[in-house]
């Protein structure tokens, strides 16, 4: 067997390609290691066998806290958790996690956006209640957002808060196109990360409304600070705070 990383739909994924068993040599199948968290993260680990039964990965999502899980390469459903970090008063039935896109002014650019929540909270949005949202950035260096555990987001969650990451324009989610020239986010179309964030915002407003200007909230740092400083720029009341 080869295990291979690679991305797919902007997400993290893990491979296992079996080759035949009399020649070693021709391809017999390459199957993608599925979990059912829309929004999650994973990679090999470190694997120093090189005839081996089992593949060690790392796997965590926007509600699963990260894990070490033993899979099986002869039957990728078959797998063993290893070890997984302890969040003290955790209880991840409670909460909920999606993966969306949206699409950009173009009208043809899909930029995806992941969505971590209390379930109780999502269902009120969806009864048309508007709840609070924090709206996270970057787009920049292409760099990839991944959708990974954070326990510093709970506060926020368990408040009542719906917590969104757009992967836009100018991160590295979408292949090495998302971030260059001409339809990326560098040098002369830079515009295109701004543009993409404040589309979500209006999108989960407008068109999800699942929030309302008046409860919705920006975060961007480092370079994604100057995503911020022109998203309000460019329409300032879509955010209230950022």
């Amino acid at each position: 067997h080869i295990c291979l990383e690679g991305r797919e739909g902007g997400i993290p994924r893990v491979w296992v390609m079996s080759f035949d068993a009399a020649t070693n040599e021709n391809v017999e199948s390459m199957k993608l290691l599925t979990f059912d968290e829309p929004a999650h993260d994973v990679e090999l680990a470190r694997n120093l066998d090189f005839d081996a039964s089992h593949v060690a990965i790392a796997y965590d999502s926007l509600v699963t806290p990260p894990q070490s899980l033993l899979v099986s390469l002869t039957d990728l459903e078959d797998r063993t958790v290893l070890k997984e970090k302890n969040i003290v008063g955790y209880d991840k039935e409670l909460y909920g996690c999606d993966r969306l896109t949206v699409t950009s002014r173009d009208g043809k650019t899909e930029i995806p956006i992941s969505l971590v929540y209390r379930k109780a909270a999502m269902e009120k949005a969806v009864g048309g209640t508007p709840v609070p949202l924090h709206l996270y950035g970057y787009g920049s260096y292409c760099a990839s957002m991944e959708t990974s555990f954070r326990s510093t987001r709970l506060p926020l969650l368990d408040r009542g808060m719906i917590y969104v990451i757009a992967h836009v324009r100018g991160g590295g989610e979408m292949g090495r196109w998302w971030y260059e020239e001409p339809n990326g986010a560098k040098y002369l179309c830079k515009k295109n990360t701004f543009n993409d964030f404040v589309d979500v915002g209006r999108w989960l407003v407008n068109e999800k409304k699942l929030t309302s200007s008046e409860l919705m909230s920006c975060e961007g740092r480092s370079a994604g600070g100057m995503l911020i400083g022109s998203s309000i720029n460019q329409d300032p009341g879509l955010f209230k705070v950022a």
